[in-house]
């Protein structure tokens, strides 16, 4: 089966790869800096039937053991 004219869509997959890696890699960045304000927080917790939330940084955990 002959494959049709696809145009310029090479190039256009490879700018939006290449902005798919940057934006992960700002995901990343920002994961890190969530994980590290919820690490020197001094948590205070709501207190669900199986899990607790920090209203101040939004840690959560599970308590259902």
């Amino acid at each position: 089966m002959d494959q049709t004219s696809t145009g310029n869509q090479g190039s256009h997959i490879r700018m939006l790869k290449k902005e798919m890696l940057i934006l992960h890699e700002r995901i990343m960045d920002l994961e890190k800096e969530v994980k590290g304000i919820q690490g020197r927080c001094k948590h205070v917790f709501y207190e669900k039937a199986a899990s607790r939330t920090c209203i101040k940084c939004h840690y959560a955990e599970s308590t259902y053991y």
